[in-house]
């Protein structure tokens, strides 16, 4: 029989654009990513005791074994919008408490805010899910025959206060006796790291992205596919990535299973260029929302042109002229059609034409 424990948050998600309101967190999205591919799954956690009767109802549709610590109060965290840096609440901080050491064959960790639980199992994997203090994986005591890190560019950065991530990679290979590392880089996909060498897997094209819980979707399908079913940690890692496009563009779980012939995706590229940011920006909230795409575009790689930014208000008889010049040197116009703006509308029109 196929077993695995998992040991992490279980907090409670709002978003406002989409609306979202579930209670999962990162432990409790892993084990309902693996429901059906997993013949029994544990979920080691910490719930307020107003939350238990809502856990129990969402967890028991996979026939997940809740362990649960008992905290203080709820965690919830708050988006304004899926992309965006989320409120955590409470905000003075989360209490601190003790859960119980975990041992298993199959262990999946990820990073608290309320625990460093110690876990110690054959095969283990671990996200320290911290942009700001990342943990290392023996900090807690924890102990692993065959342990997996990974993490995004920065936690990896982070677990070792350095700036080279080759350099990060090789401490924590000798200082946590790691089997593989891997190295989530958003659009660019993923770094492999195992002993032998590096090889790179791509993120893939979606539709829609909805990216809230995504990196818990890839721990899971890597857990299920390099812990579990034992395939190179490559091809775990392209299954994960493959399962993380599914989610991010459906919201489903559980994920599929995988096979020898997936379901194509075309690979994501980042691919620079210049984009014209055109939007509504006479009210506070628009403005809100033309600075957010704009940081969100930057941190693309794009080179954002935005007349409220690069231009500033001004009369018509300039500003319409400056604009429709950007618009020509730009590769491609981003436009948020939120209200009424018909500069947006026509802005669109003006980048129509000169396409044709």
């Amino acid at each position: 029989m196929t077993e695995i424990d998992i040991v992490g948050g279980i907090y409670r998600e709002k978003c406002a654009f989409p609306y979202w309101d579930q209670l999962f967190g990162s432990a409790g999205r892993a084990a309902n990513a693996l429901v059906g591919h997993i013949e029994k799954i544990r979920l080691h956690s910490a719930l307020a005791d107003e939350e238990r009767t809502l856990a129990n109802a969402v967890f028991a549709e996979g026939n997940i074994e809740l362990k649960i610590t008992p905290r203080e109060r709820q965690v919830v965290f708050d988006y304004l919008h899926c992309l965006s840096v989320p409120k955590i609440f409470p905000d003075h901080g989360v209490t601190q408490l003790t859960m119980p050491d975990v041992t298993g064959d199959v262990i999946v960790k990820f990073g608290m805010l309320e625990s460093d639980p110690c876990v110690n199992g054959d095969y283990v994997v671990y996200d320290p899910q911290s942009s700001s203090n990342p943990l290392s994986f023996s900090e807690s005591g924890s102990t692993a025959n065959h342990l997996a890190i990974i993490a995004n560019r920065g936690e990896i950065l982070g677990m070792v206060k350095t700036t080279s991530v080759d350099e990060a990679v090789r401490i924590l290979f000798d200082a946590e006796k790691a089997d593989v590392i891997v190295v989530k880089d958003g659009i660019n996909g993923a770094t492999v790291y195992e002993r032998a060498g590096p090889s790179h897997v791509p993120a893939y094209v979606t539709q829609n992205v909805f990216s809230i819980g995504s990196g818990d979707v890839f721990v899971a399908a890597f857990a299920l596919a390099w812990a579990v079913q034992r395939h190179p940690p490559a091809v775990a890692a392209d299954f994960a990535s493959r399962s993380t496009a599914d989610y991010v563009e459906t919201c489903l779980l559980p994920i599929k299973p995988l096979t020898g012939n997936p379901a194509p995706r075309n690979q994501a590229f980042k691919t620079g260029g210049n984009i014209y940011l055109a939007g509504p920006f006479r009210e506070l909230g628009q403005r809100m929302m033309i600075d957010d795409a704009r940081k969100q575009l930057v941190s693309l790689g794009m080179s954002v042109f935005s007349p409220i930014h690069d231009i500033g208000p001004g009369s018509a008889e300039i500003v319409v002229r400056q604009d429709l010049s950007a618009i020509e040197q730009c590769d491609a116009v981003f436009a948020i059609l939120n209200g009424s703006s018909p500069g947006t509308v026509f802005e669109v029109g003006y980048a129509r034409l000169r396409t044709h």
